[in-house]
């Protein structure tokens, strides 16, 4: 018996392939940043994305549009932070241990602070699995980019550079 080529045992019949972690290639995909606000699941694509913070002291600013909660300092730049509740709708909640401020770049001038719920990871879609809206683009369905149908889960997709469209 060779010693040198033999698999150790583990005490199952799992093949050399079960202790792979990589998935499975699933064709062209889209790196998106998965997060919660109620009990939907979002996503924002991963190059828009240049870090995601946890929530610390907000400045609220006079006089700024319904929506936005106020500035906050990253590294020495002043960064704008939305409410993705009132962007979507939904009802405010309080701010807790789970809530993340996701700091997106619109532009080489331009970020954003946008506060969700709970950031759950980040995630190759396969770009099969997601379906662009098609139709009107009126109020927040024109910040959706599209819906994904992937293990399990229902996913929106959002359109960062639609949903700040406008805004200086």
């Amino acid at each position: 018996m060779d010693v040198a080529n033999e698999m150790p045992s583990f005490g199952n019949d799992m093949e050399i392939e079960d202790y792979n972690d990589e998935p499975a290639y699933l064709g062209p995909s889209t790196r998106c940043v998965l997060f919660t606000l109620e009990n939907e699941v979002y996503g924002i694509q991963v190059q828009k994305i240049r870090e995601v913070l946890r929530v610390g002291t907000i400045r609220q600013v006079a006089g700024a549009n319904y929506g936005v909660l106020g500035v906050i300092n990253v590294r020495g730049v002043i960064v704008t932070v939305v409410d993705s509740r009132v962007m979507f709708n939904m009802p405010t909640r309080e701010v807790d241990d789970l809530s993340r401020i996701i700091i997106v770049e619109l532009d080489e001038e331009r970020t954003v602070g946008i506060m969700v719920d709970f950031v759950k990871e980040v995630k190759d879609i396969p770009d099969d699995k997601i379906e662009s809206l098609s139709g009107s683009k009126e109020n927040a369905s024109r910040y959706i980019q599209g819906v994904a149908h992937f293990q399990d889960n229902v996913i929106i997709l959002i359109d960062v550079d639609n949903m700040f469209m406008g805004v200086e």
